[in-house]
């Protein structure tokens, strides 16, 4: 027994340096990217002529928190050319209203609304941006989730990021020029194997009502999730991706063939995007697709995507998560088997255990320790990120937000424990069972 132990508590304490790794290079990469003012990028003084066309889609459905500011921040971009396209599928969408406000309170921007009730497949959203793509003047596609707003200097910033490509763009006939300032819409390439494909930006939440369920989802999304998703992306050995944000080649798109199993089997199986509407995360499969299929990079900005949450409860907050780690342990279960062995009470217990176990020491200071710092990291991460945006949103209580966190992080094991139990999810309004491949089938009411 003093043996197994021994060798349990080497194991146990590897691990513990690597989660301890894994969040301090998601704390550094935030101290390092987003800790000071944001420069304006050198695209966002060109001219029409002279800069890429970006088609932005906005796919919406119903009455979203703060929907006026958050369609608003698109109208209002440092940028010389766009467009704006709302994307509806159904003329009597609540969102319908607010969208025409806001193209009247801009005439001067390039805008319209689609409205088409195509249902290719499971996923709304996917469904939502169907005509969109095919209907998009520039082959630059910038989908932004309907709940989340960006600062006016994002789009610059982001076409700078995806312009780090050495060919995708042909250059006129200086050859010395740069390629910041020499870019003509009409020789752009589409992105190739080794040059970036996708530009995202990590979310971070706003509250503007403060109900338990939101606060929880804030201090989740602005500390653990930021700190996750900036480390992955810093070590480019995979893709990840959330569709909040998303900046990419709709040629691209094109190319890829369906991940989907049951797709595949068609005589004709689907290409481009309707190839992922079998999935509820269409925008993980995508970006995994432009990493794998297609070769290309993921690049990050400097600028962070806010996402204003509604009026969530505790209970709205339980089941959200539930549904996404259903969703992940499908399509990566040893991944989401980790899972728990990365939040900061499992962590701290198994780490505390396994260093008293080698070195010797009080397990239970070494525990509070533990937390102490992770909490100090997460509230670094959260004030790097806040930066640039801090007058966005209502100032918030310290002392909330401790709570808050605190909750977060003690429901962590019940919350996994309860979505490993089953595979069926619900999505606005809608059940759905994910199967082995990730795909989502839709279920009867019952």
């Amino acid at each position: 027994m003093g043996t197994a132990s021994l060798i349990v508590a080497v194991v146990a304490l590897a691990f513990y340096v690597v989660v301890w790794t894994i969040c301090l290079l998601g704390w550094r990469t935030a101290r390092i990217r987003y800790a000071h003012p944001t420069l304006p990028s050198r695209i966002a003084s060109l001219s029409p002529s002279s800069a890429p066309g970006v088609t932005i889609i906005r796919p919406l459905c119903g009455l979203d928190q703060n929907l006026y500011n958050t369609l608003e921040s698109c109208m209002k971009l440092d940028y010389p050319k766009f467009e704006v396209i709302f994307a509806l599928q159904d003329e009597n969408d609540e969102a319908l209203p607010v969208v025409r406000m806001v193209m009247d309170r801009y005439p001067n921007v390039d805008a319209r609304v689609i409205i088409n009730s195509q249902r290719i497949g499971v996923n709304p959203k996917v469904n939502n941006l169907m005509a969109p793509f095919q209907e998009a003047k520039y082959d630059l596609l910038w989908v932004l989730d309907s709940t989340i707003t960006v600062v006016p200097g994002t789009l610059a910033r982001s076409i700078e990021a995806f312009l780090s490509n050495p060919t995708s763009y042909a250059l006129p006939n200086d050859p010395e020029s740069s390629p910041l300032l020499s870019i003509s819409d009409d020789v752009r390439k589409p992105p190739t194997a080794g040059e970036v494909g996708l530009v995202h930006q990590v979310p971070i939440a706003i509250c503007y009502q403060k109900t338990w369920g939101s606060l929880i989802e804030q201090a989740y999304l602005n500390t653990t999730h930021a700190k996750m998703y900036l480390a992955i992306n810093a070590t480019a050995i995979e893709s990840c991706v959330v569709g909040k944000s998303n900046l990419y080649s709709r040629s691209n798109i094109a190319k890829l063939t369906t991940p989907s199993p049951s797709l595949r089997q068609r005589p004709i199986p689907p290409t481009g995007l309707a190839g992922f509407s079998p999935f509820l995360a269409e925008d993980n499969m995508i970006a995994l697709s432009l990493w794998h299929e297609l070769s290309l990079k993921h690049a990050m900005t400097s600028d962070v995507a806010l996402d204003f949450l509604g009026s969530l409860t505790v209970r709205d907050y339980v089941n959200r998560r539930v549904r996404w780690i259903r969703v992940r342990k499908k399509m990566t279960l040893p991944a989401t088997l980790l899972e728990p062995f990365t939040e900061s009470i499992v962590s701290g217990i198994y780490g505390s255990w396994a260093i008293t176990r080698l070195l010797g020491a009080n397990t239970f200071a070494l525990f509070c320790l533990h937390m102490v710092i992770w909490l100090s990291v997460d509230l670094s991460t959260k004030k790097a990120l806040e930066t640039n945006v801090r007058g966005i949103g209502p100032l918030g209580s310290s002392l909330t937000f401790l709570a808050a966190w605190t909750a977060r992080e003690v429901m962590a094991m019940p919350i996994w424990l309860m979505a490993m139990t089953s595979s069926d999810v619900v999505w606005r309004g809608q059940k759905y069972r994910i199967i082995a491949s990730g795909e989502a089938i839709q279920l009867e009411d019952r």
